[in-house]
Order: C-alpha cells, then sequence, then structure tokens
C-alpha cells in the first residue's frame, strides 16, 4: 500500500456556526454580504472552500496570524471557528464545498472539560470525499483490487469511477473479508481500504467517489 495522505480526501464538508457566539454570527453574516452561495434552508447555505478562504483572509488575517505566533498555549483563549476554518481550507486541499448550519441554541459551548483540561473542540460532517485508488495501490496491486471491487458490485468492469456511500462499501468489504479470512491475500490487499477510511465517513455515511486505473 502506497502512503496516503486523508486530508486529501474530502471535497464537501458540513460546518455548524452558533448564532449566539459572537464571532460565529459576525461570519454567517459576512458569508451573506461577500460571498456567492447556495440557500438550501433558512439556516443552512453553502458555498466554495476557495470564497470561504478569501473572506477569512479578508477579514481575519491579524487574528490567524496572531494565533500562529501565539502557538498552542493559548488555545483556550484565543483559537475560534476562523482559525479552525482556515487550517481546514489549507490542510484539506481537494476540498471544493462547505455547508454552513445556524444553530440557535443559546447554551452551546465549544469549550469541553477533559481531565481538568480546558479544550476547544470543532466538528465537521465529512459530505463527499474522493479516494483514487492508484493513490493507495502500485501497479501491481490495483488489478487485483479492481477485481474484488467489481465482484462486490462497488466497481464496474472498464469503468473507472463509482459512487459509494461509506456504509455500503466498509459493509461489502467486511463480508468479503469474513468470506474469505483475514490471512487470505486479496482480502488483506482490498482491507486497505478500510484502513484509510476514517471512522468518521462511516459514521457520517459520507458519499465516496472511487476512482481506479485499468
Amino acid at each position: 500500500m502506497e502512503q496516503f495522505d486523508l486530508s486529501l480526501m474530502p471535497t464537501a464538508v458540513d460546518v455548524t456556526l452558533y448564532k449566539y457566539n459572537y464571532i460565529d454570527n459576525k461570519l454567517w453574516t459576512q458569508l451573506h454580504n461577500q460571498a456567492d452561495f447556495i440557500q438550501v434552508s433558512e439556516d443552512s447555505i453553502m458555498t466554495s472552500s476557495s470564497q470561504l478562504k478569501s473572506i477569512l483572509e479578508t477579514n481575519y488575517l491579524s487574528t490567524i496570524n496572531k494565533i500562529k505566533t501565539l502557538g498552542s498555549d493559548v488555545v483556550h483563549k484565543e483559537i475560534n471557528s476562523v482559525f479552525f476554518l482556515y487550517q481546514m481550507c489549507l490542510e484539506m486541499e481537494n476540498l471544493q464545498y462547505v455547508k454552513f448550519n445556524l444553530n440557535k441554541d443559546k447554551t452551546y459551548s465549544r469549550m469541553i472539560e477533559i481531565e481538568g483540561k480546558k479544550i476547544l473542540q470543532f466538528s465537521f460532517k465529512v459530505i463527499t470525499a474522493t479516494l483514487r485508488l492508484f493513490d493507495l495501490y502500485d501497479e501491481e496491486e490495483l488489478p487485483h483490487v479492481n477485481k474484488i471491487l467489481e465482484e462486490l458490485g462497488i466497481l464496474y468492469p472498464e469503468k473507472p469511477y463509482n459512487r459509494v456511500f461509506a456504509s455500503e462499501l466498509s459493509e461489502k468489504i467486511d463480508m468479503y473479508v469474513e468470506s474469505h479470512g483475514e490471512d487470505d491475500h486479496n482480502a488483506g490487499i482490498v482491507l486497505d481500504i478500510l484502513d484509510i477510511l476514517e471512522q468518521k465517513m462511516e459514521v457520517e455515511n459520507s458519499l465516496i467517489l472511487l476512482i481506479t486505473d485499468y
């Protein structure tokens, strides 16, 4: 198996902003005023990651630079959703779209306490992701993987791509491994897909675009 960067997989993510958080509410307004967006519902919009990055750099660059300079010692005081979103735009190189939801819960806080330490928690949902099998497998392994995925109805002969939900992908590969045994060579190869498929994507049932070579 080739070395694989998981941050390259997400292409669309779902993020929640909070109306009664000053920064979140300000950003929500800026997205409406400064970005081209699709209105998904009354409290939900979708925009491109490039526009999000531009808005963050235009309105919050001094804040972002300050946090980078100060380091992790001020996490509980300085880091906010702006920083996390900007890091997301930088690290997820294939990210194309970000869906924003506005939560109006007055009691919500991102600050949690673990073993006596306050930690800022920022969560997101992966809506869609892309897995290029030729980035995961070498030229010798790839034909075997294609054949197995065709047997499972995940790929189709001579069609180099297909979309499948993470739960279905995981379930079918699990069934294949159970029927062949983990010591089986082919089962071991295809199991690598589950090893790199984040549990987060399985729980959220992200839509995965599989791309291969023939």
